[in-house]
């Protein structure tokens, strides 16, 4: 799910689960996927198949009951559901319907052991994470044996039991009806590897397009993403689990992979590790906190905020109008409202402010990011024009960090700077008479007239 910045705590949700979790299914979750996507995610993940239980299919509900339940944040909900959608266990939907902000969370049952543990991707993350001694304990735990050997079956037919006979008046039936709706595995695609430069390496060697069924290049994505390679690397596994006369052989690709990887890498097995973002300096960080609270708080709270606990009543009508009126989030809003009445010391217009707000929505703004981008270019563009920086801040009212990163004021000029700038401009001012050669041609000129 990409489009995080449509939500609020109001928006609203609908939980499609047409069956329900069985003890089966539980023993999965809790034996293999709960190590991979943690106790929290898996909570929530059991907590909306059993919440579900309580309203009719289709219900409509609001995304604050999940955050008062959990007692959690927001974007912590979020970044759940981005697991639960990683891992196959969730599927997430957006209306199409213009200014209807609907999501529906389709919910799927985990895979069955068997699938979980021969799948090369989830398989090998799960070792990774557990190590060796607890893979093999949760593994004996799912097993089941065989049928007994030497036996045949003698399983009656339906009709050596039940007769048929048709009804001219019978149709099947075209509704939906409950069934189980299971997961396939690990959300990724096939577009996710490029198999067009795979398939450049691979020219003049014996591997033929012809090997590359739907299920073999599925399973080179899984193997490229989970061992990280690169069309290079799968063209010199691929050479060794491939002949003439057999093609691809699955298995032979799966060991030649995990060998190179741990040839390459010198670990026994990957590590499922979530992507982090990259390290911001002290400021960024602030202003990312800070910009983050603005998406949680609601415009009317931040408004008591920057009245200090006051507004007026246009000022109700303003917020209310903008929330009602427009498609804008609560962080836009929210640096909507700090840029107005900063710009304008301390007041909401709200002629103004309605026309800011439009112009927002026209240039299609998701977030306080793009917002506060656009007021810095914008201010930089003034100054660049005017070379003067915005109204001074009144008493008690402080620039949010954001805003102020553009008001840099001039540095301070040490004493040697400041020496030169007097020299230059002492030798600006000098006049013809401080000129011996000038004086001396203004006096030819003058006795030659």
């Amino acid at each position: 799910m990409n489009i995080n910045n449509r939500l609020k705590p109001n928006t609203e949700f609908i939980a499609y689960r047409p069956m329900t979790l069985s003890r089966d299914n539980m023993e999965v979750i809790n034996e293999l996927y709960l190590p991979l996507i943690g106790a929290d995610t898996t909570m929530t993940y059991i907590y909306m198949f059993e919440s579900t239980e309580h309203y009719d299919p289709l219900t409509t509900r609001f995304h604050k009951e999940f955050m008062d339940a959990l007692t959690i944040s927001l974007s912590d909900l979020m970044d759940r559901f981005k697991k639960l959608e990683a891992i196959g266990l969730m599927k997430s939907y957006v209306s199409n319907h213009t200014h209807e902000d609907l999501f529906v969370y389709e919910l799927l049952l985990p895979l069955d052991a068997r699938t979980f543990l021969t799948d090369p991707m989830l398989s090998m993350y799960l070792y990774g994470k557990v190590g060796s001694a607890q893979y093999k304990i949760k593994k004996e735990r799912l097993m089941y044996p065989e049928l007994p050997e030497n036996i045949s079956e003698v399983t009656m037919k339906f009709t050596d039991v039940f007769n048929h006979h048709n009804d001219s008046s019978y149709t099947l039936p075209a509704e939906n009806f409950k069934g189980q709706t299971v997961s396939r595995g690990i959300n990724v695609d096939v577009d996710d590897f490029d198999f067009d430069v795979l398939f450049t390496h691979l020219k003049g060697t014996i591997i033929d397009r012809k090997f590359f069924t739907k299920d073999i290049r599925m399973l080179i994505v899984k193997l490229s993403v989970l061992f990280n390679l690169n069309a290079y690397d799968v063209k010199n596994i691929l050479l060794k689990a491939t002949s003439n006369y057999h093609g691809i052989d699955e298995a032979k690709l799966k060991y030649e992979a995990r060998k190179y990887f741990q040839a390459e890498s010198k670990q026994v097995s990957p590590v499922l590790e979530k992507k982090e973002k990259k390290a911001d300096s002290e400021p960024e960080q602030e202003d990312r906190e800070y910009i983050k609270m603005l998406h949680e708080t609601n415009p009317i709270d931040r408004l008591r905020d920057l009245r200090n606990g006051a507004p007026t009543d246009v000022d109700l009508k303003l917020v209310t109008d903008i929330i009602v009126n427009t498609p804008l989030n609560h962080g836009v809003i929210n640096i909507l409202l700090e840029y107005v009445f900063l710009k304008m010391q301390g007041e909401l217009p709200y002629n103004y402010t309605m026309t800011v707000a439009n112009n927002w929505v026209e240039k299609g703004y998701q977030s306080a990011e793009e917002a506060v981008e656009s007021i810095k270019e914008y201010q930089e563009q003034q100054e660049k024009r005017k070379k003067r920086y915005l109204p001074s801040e009144r008493q008690g009212e402080q620039t949010p960090k954001w805003m102020s990163k553009s008001q840099r004021q001039p540095e301070k000029k040490d004493e040697e700077t400041v020496q030169n700038e007097k020299k230059r401009t002492n030798q600006s001012q000098k006049t013809a008479k401080d000129d011996p050669e000038l004086q001396k041609m203004i006096e030819d000129f003058r006795k030659n007239r």
